[in-house]
């Protein structure tokens, strides 16, 4: 969230906690009492939601770094991965921290991923939850507000109760660069590379300008905070030195479920403009198995048939024309070297199947057609492709 927005919030908390005029006063026990409760409560929905992802291998490998980078919390801090495409980790007051699948497909080695769990880690270290709670003075309002704010910006449902109990919610600059530093300093006692959290930082930044928003779906992925971001990680970099481990491969094994998952989920959400600057810019497509390619094809494709200027976007409609043509091209190429490197993925031949219908070689695209159904037999998910089948049969009849 852009600091404006930020201010906004809190100042109509300011003003809504005057409107309710006077409550009666807790002390700090009962405060904890209750933060403690509604996060316990926003957790339960958690559990008993298809929200988790659940991949007991991936989560032990969370715990495991989590409790490297904080070895005086062993068991009391609890990651989970979450499903949820879009760059965003949150930590609540009772320990629990959820890392999103989408996150784990933008980063590229484990020096990154302790970056985020350091930084969430120490709002919990620092009691920032029950700090910021204490110093709006009114809880109930914080959580309302957080709440409506948290809607708008396409918090899922089971996530709306916990926003303003966690890290969510948009700390004050000292507590995120309390944070900054604190998981910074929790990577170099654990021995890992000092710059590998300005290097995610840096990359979320670039796909926040490539996809021409200024602020992401959740509070985490607002300009100017990630911009600061940047800067403090960069900063506390300068002081030290860099060398330490990463750990790639590791990470790219574990993390490989989710980051396919978090892929299917952009590419069902449309944005194929996430899907090349990811896969194609940011060059992730080398971390991923040979049908991770068939995304970057659907990614150049939906780019081709959204093809439109963004408010940022200062191109003349004769390029946006020509980005359309070369993109709609790409795709037809990536589908085919798709083809070539993991001839038993299925959808690919169903959607070069479509490009080559609608370019009227019809023979071609039964052909295609017919082998999709071949690898994907069942009809709740062919149905579609049957359709086509039938009718080209029928069409190139003799």
């Amino acid at each position: 969230m852009s600091t404006t927005s930020v201010n906004l919030i809190r100042t109509a908390v300011v003003l809504m906690a005057l409107q309710v005029g006077p409550a009666r006063a807790i002390d700090e026990q009962e405060q904890r009492a209750r933060i403690e409760f509604e996060t316990k409560k926003g957790e339960y929905q958690i559990e008993h939601s298809e929200l988790l992802f659940k991949d007991p291998e991936l989560n032990a490998y969370l715990q495991e770094v989590t409790d490297r980078l904080f070895p005086d919390m062993k068991g009391k801090l609890h990651v989970r991965a979450i499903r949820d495409p879009n760059f965003n980790a949150f930590a609540v007051a009772t320990g629990g921290v959820y890392f999103n699948t989408g996150t784990l497909l933008r980063l590229d080695d484990e020096s990154q991923l302790a970056s985020v769990l350091g930084h969430e880690g120490t709002h919990v270290t620092g009691d920032h939850m029950y700090r910021s709670v204490h110093a709006a003075k009114s809880a109930s309002v914080i959580t309302l507000i957080a709440g409506f704010t948290a809607a708008g910006f396409g918090i899922p449902p089971e996530l709306v109760g916990l926003v303003g109990y966690s890290s969510m919610m948009g700390f004050s600059r000292a507590y995120e660069r309390e944070a900054d530093r604190g998981g910074f300093d929790r990577m170099s006692q654990a021995g890992y590379d000092l710059r590998g959290g300005a290097l995610a930082f840096e990359r979320l930044d670039r796909e926040l300008s490539a996809r021409f928003v200024s602020q992401g779906p959740y509070f985490f992925a607002s300009h100017p905070a990630v911009k600061e971001r940047v800067t403090n990680l960069t900063e506390f970099g300068g002081q030290s030195p860099p060398e330490g481990e990463k750990d790639v491969d590791r990470y790219q094994a574990v993390t490989l479920r989710a980051r396919m998952d978090a892929l299917r989920q952009i590419h069902r959400g449309g944005d194929g403009r996430s899907l090349v600057f990811l896969l194609e810019d940011e060059k992730m497509l080398k971390s991923l198995p040979p049908e991770g390619r068939y995304y970057l094809a659907e990614g150049f494709r939906l780019r081709a048939e959204k093809a439109r200027r963004p408010g940022k976007d200062k191109r003349s409609n004769d390029e946006i024309e020509a980005q359309r043509v070369a993109d709609a091209a790409r795709a037809v190429e990536e589908y085919k070297l798709t083809l070539e490197q993991a001839p038993d993925f299925a959808p690919t031949y169903e959607a070069l199947a479509m490009q080559h219908y609608r370019n009227g070689d019809k023979a071609r695209a039964l052909e295609l057609f017919q082998r999709y159904v071949e690898l994907n037999p069942d009809p709740k998910q062919n149905g579609y492709a049957r359709q086509y089948v039938e009718m080209l049969s029928r069409e190139l009849v003799p």
